[in-house]
């Protein structure tokens, strides 16, 4: 079977409909409306121009379906990741860097 590429025609509504896919994925009760606020348009056309598999004749992105898994799957982490950042930064969780998990991880914030 022949992985199909296709090209964005409406980049803003792709983005707009791959950020709350990707939001609603973190977290079905989320606000669609401040998606800016996690992650902006800027950072998305930042997302398929590094993932997309080039561009056509019109300066199209091309995709296929791993392509936009990735897109989908990067867009999801970033969201869930500012969420982290903006909770820790509330002191509503703590964090830090475990060296042999080689990655942040989150606990809940004992506060008095």
């Amino acid at each position: 079977m022949e992985d199909k590429v296709y090209a964005i025609t409406d980049i803003d509504g792709y983005i707009v409909n791959m950020r709350k896919a990707a939001a609603k994925h973190v977290c079905e009760n989320a606000d669609k409306d401040d998606l800016g606020l996690y992650v902006s348009i800027n950072q998305m056309i930042g997302l398929v121009e590094s993932n997309c598999l080039g561009y056509d004749d019109n300066g199209l992105p091309l995709l296929n379906e791993d392509c936009n898994e990735q897109i989908f799957l990067e867009t999801a982490a970033w969201i869930n990741n500012v969420a982290l950042a903006k909770l820790a930064g509330q002191n509503m969780i703590e964090c830090a860097w475990d060296d042999e998990l080689n990655e942040m991880v989150f606990w809940k914030n004992e506060c008095d």
